[in-house]
């Protein structure tokens, strides 16, 4: 059996041998724990700002103060442009784009919902794209609508996205293609249980006593 200085001799070497990278260790262990914290912290830190900004553009929308609505469209847009890539920016595109169509300001509506565009994950792209294909409609900017309507969506937005196709299809004189698009509208709700979209049949309808 060791005695207590062979004990201690071998802790000794034991130290001087494994000790630095135990303590190195213990000081990184720390790091990471105390740096996820931090980082932790900061992420919740960021989400409240985020949110109060957002809470704060909404209310100067919904003010009826005078001047409020050109501040909020200002504060909006510099949200948007410095936090683009949180979903609180991106509501607050779909706000700025909802008043500048609202104002009649279709280009404003169509760059606040391109930023979303190039930022929002599936479902809220894919929200954006159909609403500025709807505002390019109303500029008469065809192409650039079919463009916003072809890209990949989720499938839930198939009819309503085929509606709106065969509307700009109609547009450009595309009669065939708007029927096309009016008919798999109908059929993608109808094999959702929703009976047909009523808009899509009756549009459908409409072509079928044009022609």
């Amino acid at each position: 059996m060791e005695t207590e200085d062979q004990q201690v001799e071998r802790l000794k070497e034991f130290w001087n041998e494994h000790g630095k990278g135990l303590v190195a260790g213990a000081v990184i262990g720390f790091g990471l724990f105390y740096g996820w914290r931090y980082y932790d912290a900061s992420v919740t830190e960021a989400k409240e700002a985020a949110s109060e900004r957002f809470n704060q553009v909404t209310a100067q929308f919904d003010s009826n103060e005078a001047g409020d609505e050109a501040v909020a469209v200002e504060n909006a847009q510099a949200f948007i442009n410095e936090k683009g890539d949180t979903t609180y920016a991106q509501l607050t595109a779909f706000q700025l784009a909802r008043e500048a169509v609202n104002n009649g300001d279709l280009a404003t509506a169509v760059s606040a919902l391109q930023q979303v565009r190039d930022n929002a994950e599936p479902e809220l792209r894919a929200i954006a794209d159909i609403r500025q294909a709807r505002v390019l409609l109303a500029q008469q900017q065809y192409d650039a609508a079919l463009t916003a309507l072809a890209t990949d969506k989720p499938a839930s937005f198939t009819a309503v996205v085929a509606e709106l196709r065969g509307d700009v299809l109609v547009e450009t004189g595309d009669i065939e293609g708007a029927r096309a698009a009016y008919q798999l509208a109908v059929d993608e709700d109808t094999a959702a249980s929703m009976a047909g979209s009523s808009t899509a049949k009756l549009k459908l309808q409409n072509l079928a006593v044009a022609s």
